[in-house]
This record gives structure tokens, sequence and C-alpha cells, in this order.
């Protein structure tokens, strides 16, 4: 525009000037200049414009690209802290001088501190025990220098003052170049610590039940040994004498198969408090299995001291132990091997020590025995013994005699009482006496009864059958078995499984099976008496029942023990309580049945005492059962002739 312009005025002056050419293009040349400029002017001008249009358009777009880096920078910051604080661990930063600048929603949790105790300032060293404080400054300072701190254990503190394990990672935080200060995790361990602690404390449980008893708690056979060999290893140093015992209770088997296991287990803890109350703390005892004992007795100067141990472990097991309605009398074998004249090494002096517990047993038990090679075949003796007797029912060694019982009144048989035999595949007939105790001994005397019981109803019920006259059979029935929780459906299925007459069958029992537990005893006694079977308390005046006891037994006859008849004619003592038995049961409308009778002068006396019935080799042995069937119709007593005499016993 400026240029078209300049070109009319140029146009137009040459028509107005009267001064001359050269006026003219002085001044036209003059316009040229003034019109040019103001063209460049122009031009500048909008240069400037333009370039500020796009300058501002720049900015424009960079203030908008700015602003929306720091949205996104907020947004990124915002969606930080959110992902940070879903982390199951704490998370947190410090400066320089370890001050907590931020924290995550886990360590708040963790801590129980708020976000305004951040806002507060709270400082790192807040949050940890006070004995970890100077450990916390030292590794603070070694992560700010660089070095990276990675699952170092520490004891956080929480703002209750409770305290809790943790693990600690921490770096540096840099920026532009310079450490602002840390930033770290906090992981709780609680839940790990306490199960380490649970598992050592399980390995030390399972350590600790690997060599000691669970029932008495204490030694058991593996550190028996264990002691045993560190105390030869001193004995052998020193040149000293060393003492091992091995305590077996005697008859334990029958408590424990006829009190239930769980008494059995009591007795035995008690068995073992007992002990260990009584014992130095220097010696060594331990329990190897069952109801077997050991003590190890070092620097033993003589017998004498290890005799007078042995003393003292039964006195304090004759003491009674009372458990629910029971009061057990418990006794005790002891058998004693000395180092180094029985043995030099664990399995010498426990087998020696095993052979002298037997000798012991064979005395009857309640008492001590040194190993001596003398009495050990008698101990090989017993123990083949007992292996053959636990196989004697399943081989049919074993039988039944009858040993017929008189009524003195008509002089006829009016019963008879089994007796069991042992004809031994081998050794031929074995006297009771030498099999019976054993069996009550090791338990045996159980299945033992049973057959005999079973044998004497089913030998019964051929007698009723073959027509012979109604004779009622007596069968002795042991304490044990009295105890045995089945014992009432083991006779009962007897008689069921036989057909016998319960009426024709008496079941003899011991006081001491009385007396252990009464109530229980009048309770089985009562069902059989419903029964209709007979029961006679076996050798009475030998236990130590009470009449009060005695009143309370639906009993039907009384046997006095042949120790009392064997002198019942020379003895005013064994007279005068003979007679006394005698006229107990005629008070109290019960049978008397003497036992034992070998001579004549007895039967007069228990004539003249009016004791109703009588057994014994005065009359008849035991005998088969197919000769007992001849004597049914013979009369023993006559007012004209002595009753015959058994020519063999």
């Amino acid at each position: 525009m400026l240029f078209v312009f300049g070109l009319s005025l140029a146009a137009v002056l040459p028509v107005s000037a009267a001064n001359g050419q050269q006026d003219l293009d002085h001044y036209r040349l003059l316009v040229w200049l003034v019109t040019a400029l103001l063209v460049l002017v122009v031009a500048l001008f909008l240069s400037i414009l333009r370039r500020g249009h796009r300058s501002r358009q720049a900015l424009h777009q960079e203030v908008k690209r700015r602003h929306k880096a720091v949205s996104a920078l907020e947004e990124s910051e915002k969606r930080f802290r959110e992902t940070v604080d879903l982390l199951p661990q704490s998370v947190f930063e410090t400066d320089r001088v370890g001050k907590v600048v931020f924290w995550n929603r886990c360590a708040l949790d963790l801590s129980g501190y708020s976000a305004g105790d951040l806002d507060s300032g709270l400082m790192l060293s807040q949050l940890f025990a006070v004995e970890d404080g100077e450990r916390l400054q030292e590794v603070f300072q070694k992560v700010l220098s660089g070095q990276r701190l990675i699952n170092s254990q520490f004891t956080v503190r929480k703002k209750d003052g409770s305290i809790l394990p943790a693990l600690i990672s921490a770096d540096a935080m840099v920026l532009q170049g310079q450490v602002t200060g840390i930033r770290g995790s906090i992981v709780d361990i609680s839940d790990r610590v306490q199960a380490e602690k649970t598992l050592r404390q399980n390995e030390a449980r399972l350590n600790y039940l690997a060599y000691h008893d669970t029932l008495t708690d204490l030694p058991n056979r593996a550190l028996f040994q264990d002691r045993l060999e560190h105390a030869l290893a001193r004995a052998r140093r020193f040149g000293s004498q060393l003492a091992l015992l091995v305590i077996d209770l005697d008859r334990f088997k029958n408590f424990n198969d006829s009190l239930g296991h769980d008494v059995g287990d009591q007795v035995l803890w008690k068995v073992a408090c007992q002990l260990r109350n009584g014992l130095r703390e220097v010696d060594t005892l331990a329990r190897i299995g069952g109801d077997e004992f050991v003590i190890v007795q070092e620097n033993v100067a003589s017998q004498a001291d290890v005799a007078t141990v042995a003393k003292k472990v039964l006195s304090l097991l004759v003491q009674p132990i009372s458990l629910r309605e029971h009061q057990l009398f418990l006794t005790a074998s002891i058998g004693i091997s000395l180092y180094p004249n029985n043995g030099e090494d664990v399995s010498s002096l426990m087998r020696q020590a095993d052979r002298a517990m037997y000798q012991a047993k064979n005395k009857g038990g309640a008492c001590f025995s040194f190993f001596s090679a003398e009495d050990d075949d008698l101990v090989e003796e017993r123990l083949f013994l007992e292996n053959d007797l636990r196989q004697a029912v399943d081989r049919h060694e074993l039988l039944l005699h009858y040993q017929p019982q008189i009524d003195l009144e008509s002089g006829r048989l009016v019963g008879v009482e089994a007796l069991v035999r042992w004809q031994h595949g081998q050794r031929g007939m074995i006297s009771p006496g030498a099999f019976i105790p054993l069996a009550e001994e090791t338990g045996l005397i159980v299945p033992i009864g049973e057959w005999v019981l079973r044998a004497a109803c089913i030998q019964g019920r051929k007698w009723q059958q073959s027509g012979m006259p109604p004779v009622r059979v007596a069968v002795n029935i042991s304490t044990w078995q009295v105890r045995q929780p089945d014992f009432v459906d083991m006779v009962e299925g007897i008689l069921d499984e036989s057909g016998f007459d319960p009426q024709l069958l008496e079941l003899e029992i011991t006081e001491s099976a009385v007396m252990d537990n009464v109530q229980e005893a009048v309770r089985i006694l009562n069902i059989f008496q419903q029964r209709g079977i007979s029961l006679a308390m076996d050798d009475f005046g030998t236990g130590y029942s009470s009449l009060s006891s005695l009143q309370r037994l639906p009993l039907s006859k009384l046997k006095i023990d042949r120790s009392f008849i064997r002198e019942v004619t020379s003895n005013a003592n064994d007279a005068a309580l003979t007679s006394s038995v005698i006229a107990l049961g005629r008070t109290m409308g019960l049978g008397v049945v003497a036992e034992g009778v070998e001579t004549e002068e007895q039967l007069d006396f228990l004539q003249r005492m009016n004791c109703a019935q009588v057994q014994g080799f005065l009359f008849s042995k035991p005998l088969p059962a197919n000769e007992v069937s001849t004597l049914f119709e013979r009369s023993f007593v006559s007012s004209s002739a002595p009753p015959p005499v058994a020519s063999e016993k």
C-alpha cells in the first residue's frame, strides 16, 4: 500500500512543479527514498508482529506442555503413593538428619503412629528400640555414604511401647547428584521369628523325647546306655567300682491287665517319683521299658554300700499307692551287677544284672540279689519254664484232676474241686507249686484260669449227661481274673458254651481278690449269685477281710486253709481259729469246708466242731475225671470203720 502511495505521489509532482526538471528529479528521488524507508519499516514491523505471534504461540504451547507434565507428574505421584500404600510392607523416606518425610499406610499400621505424628517431625530413631539406637545411627550413616542395607534385623518399637522383630532394607535417595536422605522398607517378621522359635522348641522337645521316657520323664534306654558308657569310662580312668541295679516290679503285668493301662501308667509314674526323690542326684535313674527301672551307682566302695541303696529302694516301693478307689501294695525284685567283677561293658553288666534280678524273683520277689554264677542256672531254668508255660495251653499240655469234697453228715461225695496239672512234653508232670506261682507272677494265670473254668464246665456237663448224681464243681478263681473287665462276660460265655448248669458251679475266690475293691467285688458276685452260681471264700483266715466286708458278700461257703488244719490237733491257736471259723459260718448261715484233712485226728476234731464238709488226702487225692465217677455212690465216712487213706499223694 505504501508503495502504491509513493508511485501516485511521483506521478502527480511533475504537473505541479514549476522550478524545473532538476528539482523535480531530486524531489522524486526523495519521495522514492521515503517510500522505500516506509516500506522497510512496515515490513520490519510486520515481521516483528509475525515473530511475536509465533513466540506467543510457542510460549502458550510450552506452558501448556509444562502444565500437562506437572499434572502427569502429580498423577504419577498419586499413583505411586497409592501403590506404595498397597504394599504389604512398610516403606519410609527420611531427610539427611533422619527425620521421616514419608511413610505408607502399612508403616502407619505397623508403628501405631498417625500422619499427624509425621507432620510434627517424627525421627526415624523413634521407630526402633532404644538398644538398637547406636547401631541404627551407624547404619544410617553408611547408607547416606552409599552403602546399601539389605534385610538387617532390628527391633521396632511401636507407639504404644510394644516391640516386634523386623527386617530393614534401605538405600540413599539422590537428587541432581546430591544425597537428600534415605528410602527404606520394614518387614514385620514376628510370625517367622515365632515359627523359628516354635521349631527350635520342637526340635529341642524331639531331642529330649529321643532320650527320655514320655511317661516318667526319666532317661530312657538310649540315654541310660550313653550315661553308663561314660560312667564306665570314668571308672576305668580312676580305677573305681560301679554298680548297676535292675529293678523289676513284681506281678506288675497283672496290675496292668486287671486295672487297665491308665492305672498302670499312674503306678509307674508314682514309682518313678518315689525313686527319684529317694536317690542321690549323682545316681542315674532310668526307665528302660515296661515296669523295669535301672540305677547306675558310681564310686562304690563296697557291696554293703550297694546293698544299702537296694534296701532303700525296696523300702520306697513298699509304701502303698492310692489310685482312685484302689490302694496298691507293690514289691520289686532287684538284680545287681558290679564293675569290674561281673563285666566291663554295658551289655555284659546288663545281662548279669538281669540274671540277678531273676534270681531275686526265684526267691519270691521283694528282695535284691547280687549276680551269682551258681544261681544263674536256676534263673535259666525259670526262663525256660516260663517260655514253655506260655505255650502249654496251645500244646494241650494242661489237664484237670478233681479232689472230692465230702459231706460229714452223710459221708457222701457232694462236690469236687478242679485242680490244674501240667503234663510237660519232655519233663513229664510238673508240680502245681512249680508253675502256679510263676503263672501268677507273669499274668499267665488269666488265660490258664479261663482254660480251667472251661474244661471243668465241659466235664461237669459230661457227668450230667452220663446220668451221674448232681455234683457241684468248684473252680479256683485268681485275683487277676476277678480284675479283668470282661470277667463276668467270660464266665457267662463259658456256661452258655458248655451248657453246664450254673447251680452246679462253685467259684472259689480269695480274700485278697475281694478286699482290693470290695464294692466292685460285691457287684460281680451278686451277678453270679443271680445266675445261681455258688460262691466260696478260699483260704479263709489267711487274708485281712473284715466281718463287715464279709457280710456284704453273697457267699455260700467258707473254706478253712490247710495251714490251720495241719496242726489243728497240736496247736491251740490253730484249733481256736478253726473253731471260730466253723462257728462264724454257722452263725452267718454259710457252709464250711476244711481243706487238707490228712489224719483221723484232724477228722475227729472237725466232726466234734460240727464242720459241714471236708476234703483232703485222707479221703482221696485229686483224680482224673474218669476215676472220679466211681466215687459218686461211695460212702467215705462211717461210724464203724475209719475212712480209707489214700496210698499216693
